[in-house]
């Protein structure tokens, strides 16, 4: 009796221990797909923020290249002209490929005599300033200080 007695009490405790558990699968399942939904949801945004990161850099490379070629176009008038030129010299948007841009302004700014080169060989002195851009929001200068040395009376 007494065994029969502690086999009845054990199934029954089996029984509550089971009906107790009943809805840990549901629940563990619900935060298994939740912890993977937060993962998810970051792994987007991670994603979504390197590419946005990614191509603003791209857009400022592509900028800095056509002002630097805005620049180089400056030089290159500065370097063939026969004879100095006083006047400041513009030129308007150029495209280069795509949306890439450039203006560059070469202005005067002065003359000194070239040391050991006699009183007749002057250094002049010219400020570029070249602006490139790219796409809508790309921007970047470029100021350069460029000096050509002419003789004096030279054409």
């Amino acid at each position: 009796m007494k065994n029969q007695m502690t086999t009845d009490t054990q199934s029954r405790s089996a029984g509550t221990a089971r009906v107790d558990r009943e809805g840990f699968a549901m629940v563990t399942a619900l935060l298994v797909v939740l912890v993977l939904s937060v993962l998810a949801v970051g792994a987007t945004w991670l994603a979504s923020s390197e590419k946005k990161t990614t191509v603003a850099e791209a857009l400022h490379v592509r900028s800095v290249f056509a002002a630097d070629a805005g620049s180089e176009a400056g030089i290159n008038f500065i370097r063939n002209s026969e004879s100095p030129p006083m006047r400041t010299h513009s030129v308007d948007e150029t495209a280069i490929e795509g949306t890439q841009t450039y203006s560059f302004d070469a202005a005067f700014d002065g003359r000194e005599i070239r040391p050991g080169w006699g009183d007749d060989y002057f250094d002049y002195d010219y400020r570029i300033a070249a602006l490139g851009e790219a796409g809508r929001s790309g921007q970047s200068g470029v100021a350069v200080v460029v000096a050509r040395l002419y003789k004096k009376g030279y054409r």
